[in-house]
């Protein structure tokens, strides 16, 4: 099969000839549709995860074409979930602990199991979620990123008429100030900070603003969450200016340290935090059914949509990651069709 994979020694490759996974007993083999090009496939490159060396990605839709586990799910058009647990490992109580930090783990696409970006991968049927009929593969392809948003509610952090900001308008930035801001989220009057007008205007139905040199002493100390997304080490900074005392600042950035200039300074944010009595909440994965469902809503479809850049076939996949790579660009995906 085609795939797409990296290694700090051969860099980014794509593969012509790479062998086709074989399902374990509990796992479903997955013909891939369409998958995405994530922020954290993009920073993997820049030495995110030491020692990488697999196929990258972990957001996709696809055919499941064997499951012995489920073999009702066989012809059916899922996405999944990427944490995989260790079938040795002891099954925690808590289903969200289990689910996302299960000891022994591996990770579709970012630690121990190859990612999405080929044309066939294996994943647990435990991990798989059916798509609903009404939702094209471009938007379906989205169902990861979208259940990273949904996280934060899940968390229940944030409470009713709590003054709320967003920081970053990329993609994950995007996704989650248009989930708080529907209906079932209860959040009114987000304000969502980031560097370009146009993709800030992409959400509807929230206040936003452009970032520049006056934003933190603008809006010093005024908001209960603060939710970092901006996909750059500079944003907990912004984050740390803008959140008050006894507040909650929401991390959901992942990025390399590596060669970055911009690093900011952590003593002076653990000196905000210990002094302002601060919560510092981490947020990675989140559960898909609400996901799913959320793509009902136009105004987020609409989004989704909007957000595609490009759609590269595999064959041109090392072009589709120079355009991902590409300042000002949001979504590429790469259709194995």
């Amino acid at each position: 099969m085609r795939a797409l994979k990296f290694s700090e020694a051969s860099g980014l490759v794509l593969e012509g000839q790479h062998a086709k996974p074989i399902a374990t007993a509990d796992e479903a083999l997955i013909r891939v549709i369409r998958a995405g090009i994530c922020s954290t496939d993009l920073e993997i490159l820049k030495g995110y995860v030491p020692g990488y060396d697999q196929i990258l990605g972990h957001e996709f839709v696809g055919i499941v074409e064997a499951c012995a586990a489920k073999p009702e799910l066989e012809g059916k058009r899922v996405v999944g979930e990427i944490n995989c647990p260790c079938s040795s490992a002891e099954i925690h109580p808590d289903p969200i602990f289990q689910r996302n930090h299960s000891p022994g783990r591996t990770v579709v696409g970012i630690i121990g199991k190859n990612g999405t970006l080929a044309e066939y991968l294996t994943l647990p049927a435990s991990n798989l979620h059916v798509v609903p009929d009404g939702l094209t593969d471009q938007e379906a392809c989205f169902a990861e990123p979208l259940a990273a948003a949904c996280r934060i509610a899940e968390q229940q952090v944030i409470k009713e008429g709590d003054k709320v900001a967003v920081i970053g308008d990329g993609k994950l930035g995007l996704l989650v100030a248009q989930v708080l801001i529907t209906p079932c989220q209860g959040v009114s009057g987000l304000v969502h900070l980031g560097k370009h007008r146009e993709k800030l205007s992409l959400v509807q139905g929230s206040t936003w603003e452009v970032v520049d040199e006056s934003t933190s002493s603008h809006h010093a100390q005024e908001f209960d969450v603060v939710v970092e997304a901006s996909g750059s080490s500079r944003g907990i900074s912004l984050a740390s200016a803008i959140s008050r005392p006894m507040g909650t600042i929401i991390l959901k950035s992942t990025c390399s340290a590596v060669n970055d200039p911009d690093m900011p300074a952590w003593s002076n944010i653990a000196n905000d935090v210990v002094v302002n009595e601060k919560r510092l909440q981490g947020s990675r994965c989140g559960p898909f059914a609400p996901a799913l469902k959320a793509m009902q809503d136009d105004r987020l479809r609409r989004l989704l949509n909007n957000m595609v850049t490009e759609v590269f076939p595999i064959c041109d996949g090392l072009k589709a990651f120079k355009m991902a790579q590409t300042k000002g660009v949001l979504k590429v995906q790469i259709s194995m069709q």
